[in-house]
C-alpha cells in the first residue's frame, strides 16, 4: 500500500525549500546597491523652466474644457438661430436670428482658430527629444515661447480692452436692431445676453501662465484698469 501522505508531501516539501532558498538569496542581496535613476527632464531640472512647465500643465485641461465648451456652446447657438430663421414667420425674430448667426459664428471661429496656447501645445513639447545639450536647449526654448504666448493671451483676455471690445460689439449689434429695425426688446436682450456671454468667456479663461509670469518678475509692463469717478469713468495705468 502506498503512503499517500508521504507521496503528496514530497513535492510540497521541495517547493517549500525552493521558496525558502529564494527568500534567503533575496535577503542576502546588498541593500545599498544603487538603483538606476531616470534622467531628469530639462523641463523640471531648471527651476525657472519648471515653474513655467507646471503652470502650463495646470491649465492644460481647463484650457481644453474652455476651448471645447465655448466652441460647442457658440456652435449650438448658431444651429438654433439657423432653425429659427428657417422656421419662424415672425419678421423680427427672423432678422434677429440672421444677425445672431453672423456674430455667434464669428465668435465660434475666433475660439476655434485661436485656442489658448496650452490647449494642445504641450504635446509637441513632451514629444521633443532631450538626449543632447542642443536638444535640451531647443526644448527649453520651445517651452519659453509657448509660456510667453499663453501669458500674453491671458493678459489680453483679462484686460480692460477686451471688456470694452465686448461691450462695443454688443452695443453696436443692439443699435442696429433698435435704430435700423425698431426692435427695442430684442435690442435690449441682445445687449444684456451678448455682454453676459462675452464676460463669461473672459472670466472662465485660464490664467495660470499669466500668474506664473508675474511671479517670475515678468509682469505685464503697462497696466490699465477702469476706475469709477464721481462724474463718470476713467482709466488708470501703471508701469
Amino acid at each position: 500500500m502506498v503512503d499517500v501522505t508521504r507521496a503528496s508531501g514530497a513535492p510540497l516539501s521541495v517547493a517549500a525549500l525552493v521558496v525558502v532558498a529564494s527568500l534567503a538569496s533575496a535577503n542576502g542581496m546588498p541593500t545599498d546597491a544603487p538603483l538606476a535613476q531616470p534622467p531628469t527632464s530639462v523641463l523640471l531640472e531648471d527651476p525657472e523652466l519648471g515653474q513655467r512647465w507646471r503652470a502650463l500643465e495646470s491649465e492644460e485641461l481647463p484650457s481644453r474644457l474652455w476651448y471645447l465648451g465655448w466652441s460647442g456652446f457658440l456652435g449650438a447657438v448658431v444651429a438654433a438661430e439657423v432653425v429659427i430663421a428657417a422656421t419662424t414667420d415672425n419678421q423680427g425674430a427672423k432678422i434677429n436670428a440672421y444677425y445672431n448667426i453672423g456674430f455667434s459664428g464669428a465668435g465660434m471661429l475666433a475660439v476655434l482658430l485661436l485656442p489658448p496656447p496650452a490647449t494642445y501645445g504641450l504635446d509637441a513639447i513632451r514629444a521633443m527629444p532631450e538626449e543632447t545639450e542642443e536638444q535640451r536647449a531647443a526644448k527649453g526654448t520651445a517651452l519659453r515661447e509657448l509660456f510667453d504666448r499663453a501669458a500674453k493671451a491671458e493678459r489680453f483676455y483679462r484686460s480692460p480692452l477686451n471688456h470694452i471690445i465686448g461691450l462695443t460689439v454688443n452695443a453696436g449689434l443692439s443699435a442696429i436692431l433698435y435704430f435700423g429695425y425698431k426692435l427695442g426688446g430684442r435690442a435690449l436682450l441682445t445687449l444684456v445676453a451678448g455682454s453676459a456671454i462675452w464676460e463669461a468667456q473672459i472670466w472662465t479663461h485660464p490664467t495660470a501662465a499669466r500668474d506664473a509670469a508675474d511671479a517670475l518678475g515678468k509682469g505685464p509692463g503697462l497696466q490699465a484698469r477702469v476706475v469709477f469717478l464721481g462724474n463718470g469713468l476713467g482709466i488708470a495705468g501703471s508701469f
